[in-house]
């Protein structure tokens, strides 16, 4: 097996390609080729562990385990850790081994970033990031990716985070209020673990483009009266399920109701109708985007001779 580390992730994981390997894994979502059983999980006390295993063709299958614990901040400790193993696809052998924390990480932020290259308004210029954790770090990061922004505000309960998070970017500035950051933006970035909703659909522009990637059931960061006078996109119908394998704040409502990314990439339906309307990008995370991006760090590591190779 490779075995690859945190570092050596951070190093092969390109935004840009990373990019392109989700727009056809999405593709290959919504065109029905992948194995994705839904995702179980198991309780600790204080937190979950959750199996994500997924087989795209042509592509090496993969298992992610990602442990949830909300209250490893208070040990300095990451509240998401994640590791991925890739198996040979025809034979079954493990190939590899890799931390997938920050893989799990870039790849939220890139789904999140390429719905906003699909759904929002062409002369989008402002965005706002609420939440400064590492998904609020991987979403600035990924804003990159994107031409025409000039101003990203980014804010959090904790402000100092928030500071340390715009610091990151020339373009980037700490909103003194999520209000005061969401109120002018064309794009806004929800990356909270929070139980309740943190905007208020009052606060919103006309036609802003809105991607969610919380997840805290039983509640979320989006107010439920935003999400039923919205266009919701999704990376699979599997988001109208209940919990662990779709989304708290989705409930009640038909599957129908939303429209997957991959619908859109394969002209199946259409994706923002008019400049007016609300989109929403709800993420729960799809282990088809651990999948593709495994699959890219490994490829890369081959090419560039990185990794370890270990026997078990």
């Amino acid at each position: 097996m490779l075995f690859i580390t945190r570092a050596e992730v951070e190093k092969l994981l390109n935004p840009q390609e990373l990019l392109t390997a989700l727009e056809e894994g999405f593709k290959a979502l919504s065109a029905g080729q992948l194995n994705v059983p839904p995702r179980n999980q198991v309780a600790a006390p204080k937190g979950l562990l959750v199996s994500m295993p997924a087989y795209m063709p042509n592509k090496l299958m993969s298992v992610k385990l990602v442990s949830v614990f909300h209250d490893n901040h208070k040990q300095n400790i990451p509240d998401h850790q994640a590791v991925i193993t890739l198996f040979d696809s025809e034979t079954g052998s493990p190939i590899a081994f890799m931390d997938g924390e920050y893989i799990t990480a870039l790849r939220t932020a890139a789904g999140a970033i390429l719905s906003i290259k699909m759904l929002a308004r062409k002369n989008s210029k402002t965005v706002a990031i609420i939440g400064a954790g590492v998904l609020g770090q991987t979403h600035l990061k990924m804003i990159e990716t994107l031409s025409g922004i000039k101003q990203v505000w980014i804010a959090s309960r904790d402000i100092s985070k928030a500071q340390a998070v715009s610091s990151c970017a020339s373009n980037a500035a700490t909103a003194d209020s999520v209000q005061q950051a969401v109120s002018n933006a064309d794009i806004v970035c929800l990356c909270t673990s929070s139980l309740e909703p943190v905007i208020k659909t009052e606060w919103l522009k006309e036609g802003v483009h809105i991607t969610s990637v919380g997840y805290r059931p039983p509640g979320g960061e989006l107010p439920r009266d935003l999400i039923e006078k919205s266009h919701v996109f999704v990376e699979s119908k599997v988001a109208f399920s209940p919990p662990p394998v779709g989304s708290a704040e989705l409930q009640g409502l038909d599957s129908n109701f939303g429209t997957e990314l991959g619908e859109v990439l394969l002209n199946q339906k259409p994706g923002r109708t008019n400049e007016q309307e609300i989109t929403i990008y709800k993420s729960m995370g799809h282990a088809m985007e651990d999948l593709v991006g495994a699959n890219l760090v490994y490829q890369k590591a081959l090419g560039q001779n990185l990794g370890k190779n270990i026997v078990l």
